[in-house]
Order: C-alpha cells, then structure tokens, then sequence
C-alpha cells in the first residue's frame, strides 16, 4: 500500500512538472517567441484557452482531481489575457498615436499589452473563487518585502543610469523620459509577476514542493525570453534571468507579497529601457 501511495505521488509529482512545463511554455512562447507566425501564435493561444477551461469544467468534478482544477483555471486566465492582448493590446498605442520606435510608443505599448493581461487574471481567480492572498496580493510581511524591494530597486536604477552615461544618454534626456520609463518598467513587472509567478505558486506547492514549484515557474519565465533581441549574448542573458526569476519567487512566498518582487522586477527592466533609449526617439 506504501509502494503504491509513493509510486501515485511520483507520478503526480512528475505529470504535474511536465504538464506546467509544456503549458506554460507553449502560452508564453505564443506571446514572446518572434519567429512563430502570427496565425500560429492565435491557434495556440486559443486552444490553450479552450482545453484548461474544458480541463477546469472536467476537474471541478472529479473528488479525487480537485487540487488541480485550480491550475487549470488560472491557464485559462492566462491565455485568454494574452489572446485578448493580441488583438486589442494596440489599441492605446493608436488611440494615442505614437511611434512603436519612440520611448513613448514602447511604453504604451508595453501598458496595452499588460491590461488586458492582468484584467484577465484578475476576474478569472476573484470568478473561480480565489482572493486576494492567493495572488500574493495581499500586505503579507510587507515591510520586509518592501525592504527588498527598495534595495534591490535601486541597485538596479543605479546600474541603468550608469548604462545610460555609458551609453551617451544625458541625465536631462533621461528625465524627460522618465514618466514613459515608469510606466514600461511597473507595467512589465507587475504583469509578469503575476503571470509567472503570483498564479501559480500556491496552487503548485501542494503538488510538487516549494523548490521545485520556484524552479519551473522560473524555468519557464527564462525559457520564453529566448528571442529577446537587447541582449549581446542570449545564453549568459537566460543564466541571469533564471537566477532573477528564483530570487524574485523566493521573495515574494517569503514575504507572501508580490509587491517586493515588482519593485525588484521593474528595476531589472530599467536597463532594458535603457538599451531602447540609446537609440530611440524622444
């Protein structure tokens, strides 16, 4: 009885590492991955959406198979925020009317993009019964969060504005841009915080252990930035952002808020607007 209750929790363990893996990774290659054509990236994106909210309707069923109904829910949530990005994520980008190759067009951009994505995970969970600490929404061990977040924030604020005097960028060009820089790096960082991270965590712990919940989230983070095109070497890039993803996991479960890993996550996005404000328009 021992051997079959060990050999069913391995199983568990493995199909539920291996089904994240895949998922995860085919929803954020669909948004992030430039060499996939744009009707692939809709087929994946909708049948991504339409197989968890069937596996959710499936799961909610069964007794046995409830722990994951969660899971399959927040896919949902997911797919359905980044289909919904695809086809309306532009739209303040032309209301406004500017330039994808200026500061202000990446930004807004950037903004457009992330809504309907955090819009989407928001009314899904709060519609599936979820609250606010399931998303690591909640104060949690604030002040510690907070901490660590303003440190590591302004580590990374620092080395952006030494990026940007390397790079010729003036302290005066960086002050105008700064409110569209903000918007990028806070939009960026929440939106992906709570994607890769805040979704998925409590729900995967249960099935697989705090490590190995940090590892995979991480691992699929990592993964999808593959084809970034601001980085010189993409290997030692990915090492780097593999590494950011298990402090940024590790911290916001240790403090259980989200909000230490956003202050840290938009200062790392600072040196990538840095990159695109060397050669962009203001």
């Amino acid at each position: 009885m021992e051997r079959t209750d060990s050999r069913n929790k391995n199983t568990q363990y493995i199909g539920t590492t291996l089904l994240f893996i895949i998922a995860g990774g085919l929803i954020g290659t669909s948004t992030y991955i430039g060499f996939i054509s744009q009707n692939t990236r809709t087929v994946i994106k909708a049948g991504m959406a339409i197989i968890s909210l069937v596996a959710w309707f499936v799961l909610r069923r069964s007794e046995r198979l409830q722990q994951f109904k969660q899971i399959a829910i927040s896919f949902f949530a997911v797919s359905l925020g980044v289909l919904l990005a695809q086809f309306f994520g532009n739209i303040p980008l032309k209301l406004l009317g500017y330039s994808i190759t200026t500061v202000q067009g990446v930004a807004i951009a950037k903004f457009g993009e992330a809504l309907p994505i955090v819009l989407s995970i928001l009314v899904v969970h709060f519609a599936s019964g979820g609250d606010i600490n399931g998303l690591f929404l909640g104060s949690g061990n604030l002040k510690f969060g907070l901490i660590a977040g303003i440190i590591g924030f302004s580590a990374f604020a620092g080395l952006g504005y030494f990026q940007a005097m390397d790079s010729g960028i003036s302290g005066a060009r960086v002050g105008t841009a700064l409110p569209w820089i903000l918007i990028f790096i806070f939009s960026n960082a929440f939106m992906e915080e709570l994607w890769f991270r805040a979704l998925f965590i409590k729900k995967l712990e249960p099935l697989v252990g705090t490590w190995t919940t940090l590892i995979i989230t991480s691992l699929v983070f990592a993964s999808v930035h593959i084809s970034s095109t601001y980085v010189i070497d993409i290997l030692i890039f990915l090492v780097e952002l593999m590494a950011l993803a298990l402090l940024w996991g590790w911290l916001m479960r240790k403090s259980d808020s989200i909000w230490g890993s956003v202050m840290i996550h938009a200062g790392a996005d600072v040196l990538v607007i840095m990159s695109f404000l060397a050669g962009a328009n203001l």
